[in-house]
């Protein structure tokens, strides 16, 4: 059955939220290692750090508190 374009609509994430995404993921993998992600990322360490803050993306609580 087809899907109505507001189903698909649903689906389908912005850039930035595939972004945000794609970075906490590298992020994850390299245990928040900024100068590992940046190289992996191809961006600069300064870039990094303020994609970071412009998504808000907060590093865990080690404790998990």
């Amino acid at each position: 059955m087809l899907k109505n374009r507001q189903e698909l609509d649903m689906e389908i994430k912005s850039l930035k939220e595939s972004e945000k995404e794609h970075l906490l993921n590298v992020l994850i993998k390299t245990h928040w290692d900024l100068e590992k992600t940046s190289r992996l990322l191809k961006i600069s360490l300064n870039r990094l750090k303020s994609k970071i803050k412009e998504y808000d993306i907060r590093r865990p609580d080690p404790q998990g508190s």
